[in-house]
């Protein structure tokens, strides 16, 4: 195939020969390995399964426990080490550097001669099982084979014609739907949609969306208000993702699903409202034929909250009613992926699922394809049925484009494989992608390759690029169209998208019987003896019924999440990022030297803290915090931080900063207990942050911990955790009592962060927050700044303090062992970010120069806001109008009652509003 081999692939060895096709758990015969298993009764007995017959290693499809044996090939062999459920063993001997082989492909090769029975482990699985299950590996685990390099190897087919037309079934299949326009297309469901243009406006699109859906009637034919945020264009400046984010608001409005949008502003974002402008002029008719409003708000929340409401109001009266009707097979647009996955998500779920959705595209409908770093090691899977040449040659330049990316951040699609995946099986990115690529039935072409949220504007099977990152992939997928998600998952993947509804596929029959409350379909039943094309028909008849307004599992949980691709810093290749100076701990200006500094005391509270270990576990925090306040009756608070990491991102440098704030905020002062929550697959689950704990000297049993997964869903993680809360509670009013003879330390404020959102500080408003600076540090109090606050510019603030650096003395999220003035390091100016950074620091309030409009307060502690202004709304806590040593007592004695409890800021922490980790600027999207 000519037109590959001119292909430009930076240091690539490119491999091409005509793929055998692999077969499906549907069509393997007695002769299989396992198959004397098979004969001697149901397939629910068979030990082993080898997903391709050109395979030299196998599936153990339960436990295989050390000393069993096994008949392999007509031999009895022992097992000598256990081989957990989903995990790999040889069935054929394999010699040094000989290939190891699923699917018929490669995903490594030997580094020793592997015998027939033993288990396959390589370094990253060695690591993860004697952090995971210690005990059962005491002896420790021998690494056999080293993981196919991807980066320097990529395996092209070379089919032998091209499929440029589809033949089409005619027969009576359709869906009920919401017709919106020819260009248009038809919709799934009916929302009226406030859409955020930028992180700034998290609070005002949250506290809105709660406030009209309170007075709005849904039903068959509405469904609701969805507020859209997202993490994206905090901060000035320029952000390499831009475009993307752009295209993806823009999409978003469009999408059929959509009755009417609400785009939500404000006078200081980085997106202005003539880009947005521009980006939907470019979707032609889609835009024209949609329904779209703007919205800039203003300095004062209630009354931006009421005009939204005059606003909303009667685009959803009109969306109301209307009515669905009988949509035809081309207006079903669906998006295809997998999350938390495991071994057998290639053998069950992903077959399955494809073959759904081949019946969807031989009646016109559409599919689209994503997650590129998923993808990496299974383009011979891939592009073995194409409609052109221009599709290979378009696939690989993705491919190649998203490791060049991912390379110039010092990381590779290897960091895409989660803890989870690997704990069941999944060893590397190559047999993960192996896997995944099953979404693509072997009868089916591969029609076209678009960009991430690039519209899909004709019938067709779609690849688009995108990281693995669940949520920034499908919200690429709903602004390119998608009107129903189909998503395979082996560990119990809980997410969902606020309009589009998600039909979640299990691969294993255990794991769906765990989790049945969350989940839609059980793939699992494959492997107990279920026909394959029944399954996939009941499959495809669900996703009718979805399609036709029926909720789904994740509809009726009430829980979803949005995340664009987020930014990244490297932009060009050529440019050689230099290593940062780590910052050694040490302030930059030192404390006051007085003695007998009266301490500043916080009123006692209760105040509990819900930790997700990942961004998939978030929602269901913030849901339990909420049930959790509902019985409180004013006895303690509980507090949740969601945020978007611990999955889908890069490791290095943003892991480390991820787990250094997380565990600065699980000990935090301000916090009488915390409580870990984990989704079961993520990279940074339970044991993750057991370790973290340990490594750093501090007791995991002064913790709770809770998994979603393993608890079986969404309610029963809910009741387990409102328990912990409970029984916490009610230790601490026994420990308070009198009786108790217990004498309760007292919390203390050690340090104040401060922070300036103003475009222009004036020199008196600089002038006034160095003196309060100095006031601070006068009596014993620690000062925090970001190493990109405005204040740090401005000479009226350095000058006073004698500040004569301005280098971060702080990482981000770096405990405080020495306090004094510190300056803390971050990647951006995003006021979020940076306020979550210092926190995790352990500042105890902050004191804010607002800009244009106040800030986002911080998730739970004390945000005090200052205004130059005259303030006529009363919306700020202080005004800074006198002189300087005026405005530096005010911020003084304001930020110091705020934190003891006297003064109740205008703006006060709440559950909608932002906490947002920084991913440093080695830390990408994968």
């Amino acid at each position: 195939m000519a037109s590959i081999r001119s292909l430009n692939i930076r240091e690539m060895r490119v491999r091409r020969h005509t793929p055998t096709p692999a077969r499906g758990l549907n069509q393997l015969t007695p002769s299989d390995a396992g198959a004397r298993e098979y004969r001697r009764g149901s397939i629910m007995n068979i030990k082993f399964l080898p997903p391709d017959l050109g395979d030299n290693v196998a599936i153990a499809t339960e436990r295989i426990v050390a000393g069993e044996i096994l008949d392999i090939e007509g031999t009895d062999i022992e097992v000598q080490t256990t081989v957990p459920k989903g995990h790999r063993f040889a069935v054929k001997h394999i010699g040094v550097d000989e290939a190891v082989r699923s699917w018929s492909y490669p995903f490594g090769y030997a580094v020793a001669d592997i015998s027939v029975g033993e288990y396959l482990c390589n370094a990253k699985m060695k690591k993860v099982l004697e952090l995971r299950d210690p005990d059962e590996y005491q002896q420790g685990l021998t690494v056999n084979f080293s993981d196919r390099d991807t980066t320097v190897e990529q395996i092209v087919p070379e089919p032998d014609q091209y499929f440029p037309q589809r033949e089409l079934l005619r027969d009576s299949k359709t869906f009920l739907g919401f017709h919106r326009s020819e260009s248009r297309g038809w919709g799934t469901r009916n929302y009226v949609a406030v859409i955020g243009v930028t992180s700034l406006v998290r609070n005002l699109v949250l506290s809105s969306s709660a406030a009209i859906a309170d007075d709005v009637k849904t039903g068959d034919n509405f469904h609701g208000i969805a507020p859209v945020v997202h993490t994206e264009a905090g901060s000035e400046g320029s952000f390499n993702n831009r475009n993307l984010v752009l295209r993806t608001l823009a999409g978003f409005a469009v999408n059929p699903n959509i009755a009417a949008a609400v785009y939500v502003t404000s006078e200081d974002s980085p997106i202005s409202n003539e880009e947005l402008h521009s980006a939907l002029r470019e979707l032609g008719d889609r835009y024209y034929s949609s329904t779209v409003r703007f919205f800039t708000a203003g300095i004062n929340e209630a009354q931006d909250v009421e005009a939204l409401k005059r606003i909303v109001n009667p685009l959803v009266a009109k969306a109301q009613r209307q009515v669905a009707g009988e949509a035809p097979m081309s207006a079903l647009k669906l998006g295809l992926q997998c999350g938390g996955s495991d071994a057998f998500s290639g053998v069950t779920a992903n077959p399955l699922l494809g073959a759904a959705v081949e019946k969807a595209l031989a009646r016109g409908g559409t599919a689209n394809l994503a997650e590129t770093d998923e993808l990496i090691g299974a383009e011979e899977h891939v592009l073995a049925k194409v409609r052109d040449d221009t599709v290979v040659r378009s696939f690989l330049d993705k491919q190649n484009a998203f490791k060049a990316y991912a390379r110039r951040h010092g990381q590779s699609a290897e960091g895409n494989v989660s803890g989870g995946n690997i704990y069941r099986g999944l060893y590397n990115i190559t047999l993960k992608s192996l896997g995944a690529g099953r979404k693509r039935a072997h009868e089916t072409v591969l029609d076209y390759v678009i960009g991430y949220g690039e519209p899909m504007d004709r019938p067709g099977y779609y690849f688009m690029d995108s990281p693995g990152n669940d949520l920034e992939s499908i919200a690429g997928q709903v602004a390119s169209g998608a009107n129903v998600i189909l998503f395979t998952t082996g560990n119990g993947s809980i997410t969902n998208f606020p309009f589009v509804p998600t039909i979640k596929i299990v691969t294993t029959t255990e794991r769906y019987s765990l989790l049945q409350s969350d989940m839609d379909f059980n793939a699992g039943s494959l492997m107990e003896g279920r026909p394959f094309d029944e399954a996939a028909d009941e499959l495809f008849e669900l996703t009718l019924s979805v399609a036709s307004g029926r909720l789904s599992k994740g509809e009726l949980t009430g829980q979803s999440q949005v995340q664009v691709w987020r930014d990244w810093h490297v932009a060009d290749e050529n440019i050689p990022s230099t290593p940062r100076a780590v910052p050694q701990g040490r302030p930059a200006l030192p404390l006051s030297d007085r003695e007998h500094i009266e301490p500043v005391l916080k009123q006692d509270q209760t105040t509990i803290a819900i930790l997700p270990t990942s961004l998939c576990s978030g929602q269901v925090a913030e849901q339990i915090a909420g049930r959790a306040n509902e019985r409180a009756d004013g006895r303690w608070e509980t507090i949740a931080l969601p945020h978007t990491e611990g999955c889908g991102v890069s490791g290095g440098e943003a892991e480390d900063l991820f787990a250094r704030t997380m565990v600065g905020y699980a000990v935090h002062q301000t916090l009488k207990h915390t409580i870990f929550l984990e989704h079961g697959c993520e990279k940074t689950h339970n044991d993750y942050f057991v370790d973290q704990l340990n490594k750093r000297g501090i007791d995991p049993s002064d913790f709770d911990w809770a998994s979603i997964q393993r608890a079986g869903g969404i309610e029963s993680v809910t009741s387990a955790v409102l328990s912990k809360i409970e029984s916490h509670v009610n230790e601490e009013v026994s420990r308070n009592s009198p009786q108790s003879g217990e004498d309760k330390a007292p919390c203390c404020l050690r340090s104040i962060g401060m922070g300036s959102a103003a475009r222009e500080i004036t020199p008196g408003a600089a002038r006034a927050f160095a003196s309060g600076a100095t006031a601070f540090l006068d009596r014993g109090i620690g000062v925090v700044l970001n190493e990109m606050d405005p204040l740090l510019q401005v000479p009226e603030f350095r000058e006073p303090l004698n500040l004569e650096s301005t280098d971060a003395t702080l990482q981000y999220g770096q405990s405080i062992d020495h306090l004094g003035f510190h300056i803390m390091q971050t990647s951006t100016g995003d006021w979020s970010e940076a306020a979550t950074g210092m926190g995790a620091c352990g500042v105890d309030v902050f004191a804010v120069l607002a800009g244009l409009r106040p800030l986002s307060p911080h998730r739970f502690l004390p945000t005090v806001q200052f205004s130059e202004s005259v303030d006529d709304t009363g919306t700020f806590d202080g005004v800074l109008t006198g002189n300087d040593g005026e405005g530096g007592d005010i911020i003084l004695h304001r930020t110091i009652e705020a934190f003891s409890g006297t003064y109740l800021q205008k703006i006060g922490h709440r559950p909608n509003v932002g906490f947002q980790l920084s991913r440093g600027f080695t830390g990408v999207s994968l």
